[in-house]
C-alpha cells in the first residue's frame, strides 16, 4: 500500500511548518503546494490557515488555489481537511472582512461577542469538543475530547447544524468541526492538540488507504 500524496496548501501568509511536521510523523508523501497547479496529483489536501480572512482569500486567489481547489475537491472529490482559517474559508464570507469565501458551506463566519460578561476574545487554549456519533474524523475518540483553539471568529451552528461533527461551548455553542462527503474541517489546531490531534490527522490520512 503506497503512502497517500498529501498537498499542504501554502497561500503565503500562514505558518504551515507545524502542520507539515505533524503530518510527517505518519507514512505520507507530503508536498507543500505553493500554487494551484501543485494540487493536481494530490490524493489528500490540507489547508491550514492563520491570519485574517480577507488576506487569506487574496493569497489563495493570487496563487491560483481557489480554482484548483474547486476542481480537485468539489469536482474530483479529493478529500479535504481545513484547519482554523482553512475551515472558515469554506463559508460564503466572514464578519472579519468583505472578501468572498469559497462558498462550499452557506452562511457567514461571525465574531465572538465582547464585553464584561463575555469570555475573553480571542479564544485561546484548550476546550472540550462534543463529538457527534456520525463523525468519521473523530470516530476513534471518546466524547468530549480536548483540543487547542486560537481564534476570534466562529461558525454559527445555525449554518452548520446538519454537518457539524464537533461542537464547542465558549460563551456560546459553535461548530468546532464539520464533515460533509469528502470535506472535513476543524476550527481547532490538531497539530497543537497532542494525542487527540495526532489521532485526528492519522484518521484523515487513512481516508484513501
Amino acid at each position: 500500500m503506497s503512502a497517500p500524496r498529501v498537498a499542504v496548501v501554502d497561500y503565503g501568509l500562514a505558518n504551515i511548518r507545524s502542520v507539515v511536521n505533524a503530518l510527517n510523523c505518519f507514512e505520507a508523501d507530503i508536498t507543500i503546494a505553493e500554487n494551484g497547479s501543485a494540487l493536481a496529483d494530490a490524493s489528500l489536501i490540507v489547508l491550514p490557515g492563520v491570519g485574517s480572512f480577507d488576506a487569506g482569500m487574496r493569497g489563495l486567489n493570487e496563487r491560483g488555489h481557489v480554482e484548483a481547489l474547486q476542481r480537485r475537491v468539489i469536482e474530483a472529490g479529493v478529500p479535504y481537511l481545513g484547519i482554523c482559517l482553512g475551515m472558515q474559508f469554506l463559508f460564503d464570507g466572514s464578519a472579519e472582512g468583505s472578501a468572498a469565501g469559497l462558498g462550499w458551506v452557506k452562511g457567514r463566519i461571525e465574531r465572538f461577542p465582547s464585553g464584561a460578561d463575555q469570555p475573553k476574545v480571542p479564544h485561546v487554549g484548550w476546550n472540550e469538543v462534543e463529538i457527534a456519533p456520525s463523525s468519521n474524523l473523530m470516530s476513534a475518540m471518546v466524547s468530549p475530547a480536548d483540543f487547542y483553539f486560537v481564534h476570534s471568529y466562529y461558525a454559527p451552528l445555525a449554518h452548520t447544524d446538519a454537518i457539524a461533527s464537533g461542537i464547542c461551548d465558549y460563551g456560546a455553542r459553535f461548530c468546532a468541526a464539520l464533515e460533509r462527503d469528502n470535506i472535513a474541517a476543524v476550527q481547532f489546531h490538531p497539530e497543537k492538540s497532542q494525542l487527540g490531534g495526532m489521532k485526528l490527522l492519522e484518521t484523515f490520512l487513512q481516508v484513501t488507504a
